[in-house]
């Protein structure tokens, strides 16, 4: 066999599969009043994250963004809805 008869021979190289990345995350609300984190990959598999945050849970959600995203959170983060303080 000859050399360019060998490289005809050959097989194509084998193409790496692209990332699976993240495309975005959908908030929604979820029954016990926190927050369902869904995660939204550059390749459908139907297997994508979700994650459950509770009602007072407002500061890990934070913090999951920030780690996903590339997010930078100043002040501070509440762990539920603003509330005012009741006059007595």
């Amino acid at each position: 066999m000859e050399y360019a008869e060998a490289l005809s021979d050959r097989k194509p190289p084998m193409s790496k599969k692209p990332k699976n990345e993240l495309q975005h995350i959908m908030l929604s609300k979820a029954e016990n009043g926190g927050v369902i984190a869904e995660h939204r990959m550059s390749q459908f598999d139907g297997k994508e994250p979700k994650f459950a945050f509770g009602k007072g849970e407002g500061g890990k959600l934070a913090e999951h963004l920030t780690k996903h995203l590339g997010m930078q959170i100043h002040g501070n983060v509440a762990d539920g809805p603003e509330t005012e303080d009741a006059e007595a």
